[in-house]
């Protein structure tokens, strides 16, 4: 037909290819098989274990505040590797003081400041855990929430993907704007022993967060996998790092969504600190924050520890609280 060559030139044009469904489906096995070997490879010399990867820049009270909760709310905790992007001295020298306060935490927690460009420091990152599974925090998050790790650390990413944010009690998109319905929620054997506790979905059976495996948000990930995919993509900072993954979605299509009956963590969008991404946040300016944190403050996130989100992201009103002492 005319359309089909017009479109066929346009595209030829652009230096791209047409390709019919059937020659799509059949590349995109060929990809997967193709990252399911490298994947392979790469998982050869890792252990049991899960470890966590925190995104952060200008914001030390609100990652002081993140990791203050992880430390109260989470056992069996995982090591974190916080990198971060301080754009001045006082922002950098707000991280040092995050740094040292949580030198003594109940899990390693090593700081890394971005002295080079996000897509080559972060696979050096990736290829110092030692852990077959990861997570990926972003510092607007608050654990809510007790969380044991250990199902973290255990569970088989390539054929579950755990979610610490999503849970039945969500029922909108802050990202999106709109409303939107959960999936189905089943229980299966495979979690048995987490009772009730544990839920299992179908990842894309609804949009939005339901069809977001790869998000940076509290997933769990395997490692190997992790590893490929972040040397094939192309991004340049924590946005478009999220956002290249999903470009390899289809890897999650035989894979089940598991989630906790409630939310475990909760992100508070207080402000936007990068303009790659125009996500939708708050307006509280991060030199605000830094004063609050250069007085000595957090954020006041107890009262959370009783709320039940309806989203995964909530604009709420939160206060601040002196931070506590720590040794």
């Amino acid at each position: 037909m005319m359309w089909k060559r017009v479109i066929r030139a346009a595209v030829a044009r652009a230096g791209g290819v047409m390709l019919s469904r059937r020659g799509f489906d059949v590349l995109r096995r060929t990809r997967a098989k193709a990252i399911a070997e490298l994947t392979a490879v790469e998982a050869a010399n890792l252990k049991p274990g899960v470890t966590g990867v925190v995104f952060s820049k200008d914001r030390a009270l609100q990652i002081y505040t993140l990791l203050d909760s992880y430390c109260a709310l989470v056992t069996n905790p995982a090591p974190l590797v916080v990198l971060y992007n301080a754009s001045t001295p006082a922002h950098a020298a707000a991280y040092e003081e995050v740094a040292k306060a949580f030198a003594k935490a109940p899990a390693p927690i090593r700081f890394v400041r971005e002295t080079e460009k996000f897509a080559v420091l972060l696979p050096t990152i990736l290829a110092t855990v030692a852990t077959r599974n990861i997570f990926f925090l972003v510092d607007d998050i608050v654990l809510i929430r007790p969380l044991d790790l250990t199902l973290a650390a255990t569970i088989d990413p390539l054929q579950h993907v755990l979610s610490l944010r999503l849970s039945p009690h969500l029922r909108r998109s802050y990202t999106a704007h709109m409303d939107q319905r959960p999936p189905a929620f089943a229980y299966s054997p495979v979690f048995a022993d987490y009772g009730y506790d544990v839920v299992t979905f179908r990842w894309f059976e609804q949009g939005n967060e339901w069809s977001y495996p790869y998000s940076v948000d509290g997933h769990v990930f395997s490692t190997a996998e992790i590893r490929v995919l972040s040397r094939l993509a192309s991004y340049k900072a924590p946005n478009t790092y999220e956002a290249a993954l999903m470009d390899f979605q289809d890897l999650c299509e035989g894979r089940s969504g598991v989630c906790y009956a409630e939310s475990k963590l909760l992100n508070l969008p207080l402000n936007r600190v990068q303009d790659e991404v125009a996500n939708l946040a708050g307006s509280i300016t991060p030199d605000f924050l830094l004063e609050q944190f250069q007085k000595g403050f957090m954020l006041d996130v107890a009262p959370l520890r009783t709320h039940t989100p309806t989203a995964p992201h909530e604009e709420l009103t939160v206060g601040f609280v002196a931070r506590p002492a720590r040794r």
